[in-house]
């Protein structure tokens, strides 16, 4: 399915880019924003699609991502999901201030986040945030100038930064860096960019076979990393969530069990939460993730029984990985770039070479009924021609079973 999203720069005094606000947008004929839109979904979606369809390197240049955080996902601490350094919490001025949020908030800062509050007005409801915040924006098309002053009088004493936004023309930038602003956004400088790029959805059974496992009292790892690898959408969001440059992980995640391990109990909870706000459900593309599931288990099954026996798991990812350009309308090549496959599930799946290449040739012609590649692939691993019949009615049996 496709994924839409637009970045509006921000910049400071000197006119260089310091960030890029991150805005839902619905992919619908006009492509705007939906007031309708539930700001738990939008803002869920964003935050996936940022740092896991597109990759925050793609969409920000690793600069930091503004990015709104409704009251229901700063109390959960979704936030801390992702590194401090390429993000900026964006409070917007509906938000509920709760005793729980400021708490969270605090917590934010402590740790280092920046905080910012969205289109800001003064109200005292905002008095316990403002020792907490580092930017202020101001939304200089519906604010007053009584009401921008009061806003630079709240600001006096405290570290915070002043951002102009709706800034139209060179008036309005001349003005608000007069007011002692000094970050700015608005058409004046550039209209938000529309951006898109193609997400797999998760299969609607294993979101909530997903959801039920991690609310259990004793979280089972094993459990859910199985659920997990046996799901060509899941597999591959996780994967590339983990190794993205956001994370700065020095050594590559290259399985589901890894991944879980880094992530780790409570941040694997979030992203899970993500996914239910998100609402994933089936998608058109359930018959390619079917063919693909097949893949995974006829290879998987053939290495048990040949010398790739330690290489089971890597070789089930090639069959599920396989498709993955089909699903996603994109280059193989950049895919498995993406989520740093390892060299030899590369060469298997984009060349056909390499040490599982035997397994993924034998794995297609046998699905292409191309009979006398299946035969030399046979003699290479050491099988019988019934060993191959007997793993392809498993693996058909067992896609038609689990999922």
């Amino acid at each position: 399915m496709d994924v839409f999203l637009a970045r509006q720069p921000i910049f400071d005094v000197n006119h260089s880019i310091y960030g890029y606000e991150i805005l839902y947008r619905s992919g619908g004929a006009d492509n705007n924003f939906d007031p309708n839109t539930d700001e738990n979904f939008a803002s869920s979606q964003v935050i996936v699609d940022t740092f896991q369809s597109f990759g925050l390197e793609n969409i920000t240049n690793l600069k930091p991502a503004f990015i709104n955080f409704p009251t229901d996902l700063v109390e959960q601490g979704i936030a801390t999901l992702f590194p401090k350094e390429y993000l900026v919490v964006e409070l917007l001025e509906s938000i509920r201030v709760t005793p729980r949020l400021v708490q969270k908030c605090k917590e934010l800062a402590k740790a280092g986040y920046l905080i910012a509050l969205d289109d800001f007005v003064y109200h005292p409801r905002f008095e316990p945030l403002l020792d907490l915040v580092n930017i202020i924006k101001v939304d200089f098309l519906k604010s007053s100038s009584s009401q921008i002053l009061q806003v630079k009088e709240k600001v006096k004493g405290r570290n915070i930064v002043l951002l102009a936004e709706k800034i139209e023309t060179w008036e309005d930038f001349r003005l608000a860096e007069q007011l002692g602003f000094t970050m700015f956004q608005g058409y004046y400088f550039s209209k938000p960019e529309m951006l898109t790029t193609s997400r797999l959805s998760p299969l609607e059974i294993n979101h909530f076979r997903l959801v039920s496992k991690v609310n259990e009292d004793v979280i089972d790892f094993k459990a859910i990393a199985d659920i997990i690898s046996h799901d060509v959408s899941l597999t591959y969001n996780l994967l590339k969530l983990v190794n993205s440059a956001a994370f700065g992980m020095r050594q590559r995640i290259t399985s589901v069990q890894q991944a879980l391990v880094v992530l780790g109990e409570i941040e694997m909870k979030k992203w899970l939460t993500l996914i239910a706000f998100q609402g994933l459900s089936m998608s058109k593309s359930a018959a390619p993730i079917s063919m693909s599931l097949i893949r995974a288990r006829f290879g998987e099954t053939l290495a048990k029984q040949t010398l790739f026996i330690n290489d089971k798991d890597e070789i089930f990812l090639v069959g599920l990985f396989s498709l993955l350009d089909v699903l996603l309308q994109r280059p193989m090549w950049q895919i498995l770039e993406e989520i740093n496959a390892p060299t030899a599930i590369r060469d298997a799946i984009l060349y056909c070479k390499g040490p599982y290449a035997t397994i993924y040739r034998a794995v297609l012609s046998y699905e292409k009924g191309e009979w006398d590649s299946v035969e030399r692939a046979t003699k290479e691993l050491g099988l019988g021609s019934r060993v191959l019949t007997d793993a392809y009615i498993e693996a058909v049996e067992w896609q038609r079973t689990e999922f």
